[in-house]
């Protein structure tokens, strides 16, 4: 038990070791910018949280041979991942030192703030953005497009052959496919990059000259983030291009990236029939509903309809004023989330629709008692086993579970119990819109449970509980046999199938001998007189 502990310690450290350098190589990015601009304090505080990315995950890597990871490895690295990001990312707001109070409350302020960053929520408890320096501001954005993107997709894509991305990519959701999984990281990242630039470009073309709030507005809309480089973004969205460009970014991040591929690919059809054409559908419908019911403008309503189902977590008007029946609304919005394969958070659209699209198949069966552990339910163009809709099942019932749960916690500290269902809501989907409950002010103890919920919301409830669970992986021996096994008795098979084949040859030539020399015969009798 003990040497089964050393060993899986032993492979997390060392495939850790290669996401923390490249953490440090990212943050040289702000590092290069707090020179330029001269803020010394800041550049100290990114050199040492760089540093400390760096150094550890040379150590770890150096110290430890990589292998290969099993399921549970993998969903294990993953949540330290999070974990280890948000410790190590929170060196520069503890160094600037932002908030007041007790040295506990420092440390719990700096750690949020790096939690909400890397897990790409948005939540923020900075009394006042106009303190910090703007490289902070920068890395502050960047932080959440690391998470977004996702730092594993960036290891993954660059340390690991296809054999050994198997497992992880499951890990990911990723299964069934027939696209190479290096191939696809690398692709994801290529696009996230090119579409980021561009952005930027277009918004420095269009008037927006002040290039550390367009590139971190640009990094938190593609990653469906939501800091805010401003304390008023009122400004910022309500001038062109950004009301163009930030839509537009969040709607991206939300996407499918292998829809996207689809659709670079000019397969029209395959991007229709995909999720994210259900996504762009519900958020015209969601944006109707605000507009025609609750009497908003257009535009307002489609950018926090979009805000919130793409879990991006921008916002310019005072959610906490608006009518309880639209902060309900705007709760299930960011319950669903966005499409899979996505940065966006939620429980995703596709087990939103599967579920419900299951509902009548399960009321049938139900009558007639057939029994459904055979049975699919189409979805998409897909097929999904009924194992696979009580997973997604089990998943939308623990996210519910831990909204329930928080939301009572957070009322019986005084808030307002729609208040505290659209924060918990907010934190578990990784949204980061706020309806006043967290907040600098915020008790405590509650901000370590908000930390929490962000983390499960990102790495996912069940990738959490997988990983703490102690259910013994199939042993690799036993499987290699099984399928060596597998593999013999197919060439065995494959061998006796060609001696059949064989004899039939011979005996069909034969056949055709004997009745080749059965008509020379008869030719020869009818010419004799």
């Amino acid at each position: 038990m003990i040497s089964q502990m050393k060993n899986t310690l032993a492979v997390l450290l060392a495939n850790m070791g290669f996401i923390l350098q490249i953490s440090g190589v990212f943050i040289l990015v702000p590092i290069v910018v707090s020179f330029i601009l001269g803020e010394t304090e800041a550049a100290l505080a990114l050199f040492m949280t760089a540093t400390c990315f760096l150094v550890l995950g040379f150590l770890t890597n150096s110290m430890c041979e990589r292998r290969d990871m099993t399921f549970k490895q993998s969903c294990a690295l993953i949540v330290l991942v999070f974990v280890l990001l948000s410790v190590i990312g929170s060196i520069p707001y503890l160094y600037i030192g932002f908030a007041d109070g007790t040295f506990l409350q420092h440390l719990t302020d700096g750690l949020f703030e790096s939690v909400s960053g890397y897990t790409s929520t948005g939540f923020s408890v900075v009394p006042d953005l106009s303190v910090l320096p703007q490289s902070i501001i920068l890395y502050r954005g960047l932080t959440e497009f690391i998470g977004g993107i996702g730092i594993v997709v960036v290891l993954l894509a660059f340390f690991y052959p296809e054999a050994k991305l198997r497992e992880f990519a499951k890990s990911m959701g990723i299964s069934k496919t027939n696209h190479k999984i290096k191939r696809t990281f690398l692709f994801i990242i290529a696009v996230y990059c090119i579409v980021t630039i561009i952005m930027v470009i277009i918004g420095y073309l269009g008037g927006f000259h002040d290039l550390i709030s367009l590139a971190s507005i640009i990094f938190a809309a593609m990653s469906t983030g939501g800091f805010s480089p401003v304390n008023d973004l009122t400004p910022l969205i309500s001038q062109s291009p950004l009301n163009i460009i930030v839509p537009f970014c969040m709607v991206f991040g939300a996407s499918n990236f292998l829809v996207l591929a689809t659709l670079y690919k000019r397969k029209i059809r395959e991007f229709i029939k995909s999720e994210t054409t259900v996504f762009l559908v519900m958020v015209v419908f969601a944006t109707g509903v605000l507009t025609f019911f609750f009497r908003y403008d257009g535009y307002l309503a489609g950018f926090h309809v979009i805000s919130a189902m793409s879990t991006s977590g921008f916002s310019y008007v005072a959610i906490a004023g608006l009518n309880d029946s639209v902060k309900l609304f705007l709760v299930l919005l960011m319950f669903i989330g966005g499409a899979s394969f996505s940065t966006a958070g939620g429980i995703k659209l596709y087990r939103f629709l599967l579920v419900i699209k299951s509902i009548p198949q399960t009321v049938a069966f139900t009558i007639i008692g057939k029994d459904t552990k055979n049975s699919k339910v189409s979805l998409l163009n897909k097929k999904y086993t009924y194992s696979e809709v009580m997973q997604a099942t089990t998943m939308i019932f623990l996210t519910a579970l831990a909204i329930f749960i928080s939301s009572f916690i957070v009322s019986y500290y005084g808030y307002k119990p729609v208040n505290a269902i659209f924060d918990c809501t907010s934190a578990v989907a990784t949204t980061g819109l706020s309806a006043g409950v967290v907040g600098p002010t915020l008790p405590l103890e509650l901000k370590w449970m908000f930390m929490l919920l962000m983390i499960l919301g990102r790495v996912e409830i069940m990738v959490f509980l997988v990983a703490l669970s102690r259910i013994p992986e199939r042993r690799r021996g036993n499987h290699q046999s099984v399928v060596a096994r597998i593999e013999a008795l197919g060439k065995k098979q494959e061998k006796d199938a060609a001696k059949e084949l064989d004899a039939e040859e011979e005996d069909k030539e034969e056949a055709e001998e004997k009745d080749s020399d059965s008509d020379i015969d008869a030719q020869i009798r009818e010419e004799l007189p």
